[in-house]
């Protein structure tokens, strides 16, 4: 090291001082190229939405997902005028009363006698009629009908239908019978008490609603960053302002929720959110949609945007061993409906978990 030394005395300088400079040098140069970097990686953040190169996390393999899994809906594309599907008499889920006339009766008598029937009860009351060209359809006043179909809902998420409720339905019905001179064909009341209780059992061994959240590595997030997110990744605003969905085909695949703020009505430039939550409604959406494997990729993309990481609904970290398991036991739920002829995401699976 003769050199150095002979350096060190032409700037007049001891070993010691020159190979503290040189340090110091070492650690500014450092220093300039990390800042360089930084500044370059916050210019691509904000040219984001002009270039199709950026390095942020990007929601188009979601929505090429979700554009490639529309046609088992039938071919039906998103919309945001969608058709509402009438509801249909299904005896999976339906008490049914049976009402066979002695001759053809217009919609428009039978409809009179329906007139006094409630409308919003806890447990769905609704009718069918057989027309005279063997279609059975909603009892209409200008057609003429041969056989009515009378049912009420045995279950929903608040529990099977009870004995109060359903004497009442029966006594209506027994009423119309004798008002068209109908034959009543109507199982006995205990039996449909336990095809109830039968139904419900079921129905609670399947009703999943599955979360996953997202947390911060550090400190809070303001409601305005996690609006621009979930703006970008395409989700839409509810109406109550308290909740982004994720939709496709007419459906709502999953919800976003941030804690408990609302969009419409905090201050999204003052409020902060621990956490949020992608909350799927498994029942409701069918498994063609594969709404897990989609919520799961948009939750990873959030956290990437956010600077968060991913937990269970207790808090535990998501691993990739739980996430297996989940896949595992939702394939179960999934299978277990369609067996029971009540697949996730058909009119009935709505009905029952309403």
């Amino acid at each position: 090291m003769i050199w150095f030394t002979e350096l060190a005395t032409s700037l007049g300088l001891s070993d010691l001082q020159l190979s503290l400079g040189l340090i110091g040098f070492s650690l500014l140069v450092l220093v300039m190229i990390y800042n360089a970097m930084r500044i370059r990686k916050l210019d691509k953040n904000e040219s984001m939405d002009d270039s199709s190169e950026s390095s942020e996390p990007s929601f188009s393999a979601v929505d090429a997902a979700l554009n490639k899994s529309e046609p088992s809906f039938g071919g039906i594309t998103s919309s945001t005028h969608a058709h509402p599907v009438l509801a249909k008499i299904d005896p999976l889920i339906d008490c049914v009363a049976t009402l066979r006339l002695p001759e053809p009766i217009t919609g428009q008598e039978i409809l009179s006698q329906l007139s006094d029937w409630p409308k919003n009860t806890q447990f769905t009351w609704m009718h069918e009629g057989l027309t005279t060209d063997s279609v059975w359809q909603s009892i209409t006043p200008e057609q003429s009908f041969t056989e009515l179909q009378l049912a009420i809902q045995l279950a929903n998420r608040s529990g099977p239908i009870g004995m109060v409720d359903l004497s009442d339905f029966v006594s209506k019905v027994q009423l119309l019978s004798n008002a068209l001179d109908a034959e009543l064909d109507l199982a006995p009341h205990n039996d449909i008490i336990e095809s109830a209780k039968s139904l419900d059992d079921f129905a609670a061994k399947c009703d999943i609603q599955l979360g996953i959240t997202v947390v911060p590595k550090d400190g809070l997030w303001n409601l305005m960053t996690i609006q621009n997110v979930a703006n970008k990744a395409g989700f839409l605003l509810s109406r109550d302002g308290r909740e982004y969905q994720r939709v496709a085909a007419d459906t709502t695949i999953y919800k976003l929720i941030a804690d408990q703020a609302n969009f419409l009505r905090d201050d999204l430039s003052q409020s902060n959110v621990q956490y949020v939550t992608l909350l799927l409604n498994l029942p409701h959406v069918s498994y063609e949609m594969t709404p897990f494997q989609l919520m799961l990729d948009d939750a990873k993309l959030l956290a990437e945007a956010l600077n968060g990481h991913l937990v269970d609904d207790a808090g535990r970290p998501l691993v990739d061993e739980a996430i297996t398991a989940i896949k595992g036991q939702l394939e179960e739920i999934y299978q277990a409906m369609t067996v029971q002829g009540i697949p996730a995401g058909s009119a009935a699976a709505s009905r029952l978990y309403s």
